[in-house]
């Protein structure tokens, strides 16, 4: 499995349990187990957003090098 399709697969989750919780804080009647629920959607939301961004500039650097490596080798020849 290719690094980008487990990063949007995780994204994906992250934005997946950040609506559901927020859908569960609307079903809640007490408030404390409302503002919990915001935070831990909120929470998940910008840990999703965060790994993405991580994973992302992970994949970039890894093709960078790799085609810096590729036009050295190349130059060696």
């Amino acid at each position: 499995m290719k690094v980008e399709s487990i990063t949007l697969m995780f994204l994906a989750l992250c934005i997946f349990l950040s609506f559901y919780f927020t859908f569960l804080s609307f079903q809640m009647i007490d408030d404390t187990f409302k503002k919990q629920l915001v935070v831990l959607a909120a929470s998940s939301l910008i840990t999703g957003v965060v790994i993405f961004a991580c994973l992302t500039i992970y994949v970039g650097i890894k093709k960078t090098l790799s085609h810096v490596e590729d036009q050295l080798i190349e130059g060696e020849e």
